[in-house]
This record gives structure tokens, sequence and C-alpha cells, in this order.
């Protein structure tokens, strides 16, 4: 994501969005990589996990919350 053009990782991910058009995906692409969204890592904090969990919540994708010790684990 990070060594490759808007356009470029539009074009990877395309077929994950049938009803997109590249130009659009492109520019989602550019917003994410503007506002920082994708992280560098894989690495994801407590702090992060409980978040995202809050704004899915908020969305009405989640019921309820999962403990972060249940779902994440570090070897």
């Amino acid at each position: 994501m990070h060594e490759h053009s808007d356009k470029d990782v539009a074009k990877t991910i395309l077929k994950q969005f049938p009803d997109t058009s590249l130009n659009d995906l492109e520019n989602v692409v550019k917003r994410y990589r503007e506002a920082d969204t994708w992280p560098k890592t894989t690495s994801f904090s407590e702090e992060s996990f409980y978040h995202l969990q809050k704004i899915m919540k908020a969305s009405g994708e989640l019921k309820e919350q999962v403990d972060y010790s249940k779902l994440i684990y570090e070897k």
C-alpha cells in the first residue's frame, strides 16, 4: 500500500468492489492515504482495538464488545 501509487492500489483491489469505478476507487485510496489510515505494521494495540469496536458499535455493525485478549494474541 505504501510503496505504490493510488491508481496501482485501486487496480489491485478493484475486483473486490465490482460496483465501483476505477476512478472512484482511486479517489477513495487517495483519501485513505491522506488520512494516514493504512498502518505500516500489523501490530494492533489494545487501545486501537477498543477504538475500532466503539466505531463499529456506533454504526450498528457490532452488537457487543469483544475482549482484546480473546481475539488478539502476540507471539
